[in-house]
């Protein structure tokens, strides 16, 4: 089982921005700035599993994130925040689906979750497991989801790796390594 949490600040005037962000990380994390990514990050001691409120970091230092996951339950959830605003909130958990979408998609989403190798796996998968009369039904359904591209509150679909999710976030926003 894997579980942790990490929230990361963009540094915009780095040896500044460090002194300030030193004194509002979780007690006990360990802040750090690799240099080469435009954000610090440190790990929450003791993740709470709930979306994350970083108005007030975002606010002070531009851009904020956070990610936590828990493995077993299949669980991610990612909020970003810019300018003291929420700009995209999910929340995934397994076979309950996207319990919570928030704000706009990004740039990570479509190719990440809405490829076309990914419809191809679940239409071979809904032929594998559905009966003939809820196939077309079934297929029509995917099919538009996948036109549309769009996460939807409340929907299973598409189902969600959390590595592939969080390597996505990570390689888009270009975050640093976790400690």
């Amino acid at each position: 089982m894997s579980a942790w949490a990490a929230r990361y600040v963009r540094l915009d005037d780095r040896r500044a921005a460090i002194a300030r962000l030193r004194s509002r990380i979780d007690d006990g994390a360990l802040l750090v700035d690799d240099g080469k990514s435009p954000f610090a990050v440190w790990l929450v001691p003791q993740p709470a599993f709930q979306p994350d409120d970083l108005a007030s970091l975002s606010t002070d230092f531009g851009e904020a994130l956070s990610v936590a996951v828990q493995t077993v339950a299949d669980l991610v959830i990612y909020d970003h925040f810019v300018a003291g605003k929420r700009v995209r909130g999910l929340t995934y958990a397994g076979e309950a689906g996207w319990i919570r979408v928030i704000g706009e998609p990004e740039a990570w989403e479509a190719p990440t979750l809405f490829s076309a190798l990914r419809l191809d796996e679940l239409t071979r998968e809904l032929e594998e497991n559905v009966t003939d009369d809820a196939l077309a039904l079934d297929k029509a359904q995917i099919e538009e989801l996948w036109r549309v591209g769009r996460l939807q509150e409340g929907s299973t679909l598409p189902h969600a790796d959390p590595s592939a999710l969080v390597r996505a976030i990570e390689k888009l926003h270009k975050l640093p390594v976790r400690p």
